[in-house]
């Protein structure tokens, strides 16, 4: 099978405590669309693409715990979903996560690999 992969630089996404600590929806949701104009800044520095299914990997250096990199995961997902980029975000398309702590990286950095079956450029 034919894997590319794909190298995203994103910042430090909201906090999934103060996301979800009683927090309204419309608040989620904003901080959700915020960080998506992030994702979608982030892939448009590549050339139009799709491909079949994906693999994520995070390497991350912020103060926040590690499970908050699942929110990188979640809301870059649901962009390539938006953008057309993948069919969807179930398992049949998104196959593995992996996040990962990095002091390397600058803070407050999440380095995003996304391992991209059978990727295509546009025409």
């Amino acid at each position: 099978m034919d894997y590319t992969e794909i190298e995203l630089m994103l910042p430090k996404p909201p906090s999934l405590n103060m996301i979800y600590a009683g927090k309204h929806w419309t608040y989620r949701k904003k901080k959700k669309d915020e960080y998506k104009i992030i994702c979608q800044e982030a892939l448009s520095k590549y050339d139009k693409f799709t491909f079949d299914a994906f693999k994520m990997a995070i390497e991350y250096n912020s103060r926040l715990d590690i499970d908050n990199g699942i929110l990188v995961s979640k809301f870059l997902a649901d962009t390539l979903v938006s953008e057309g980029i993948v069919p969807d975000d179930n398992k049949k398309y998104y196959t593995e996560v992996k996040i990962t702590y990095n002091a390397e990286l600058p803070k407050d950095t999440y380095k995003v690999t996304l391992i991209c079956k059978n990727l295509k450029y546009a025409e």
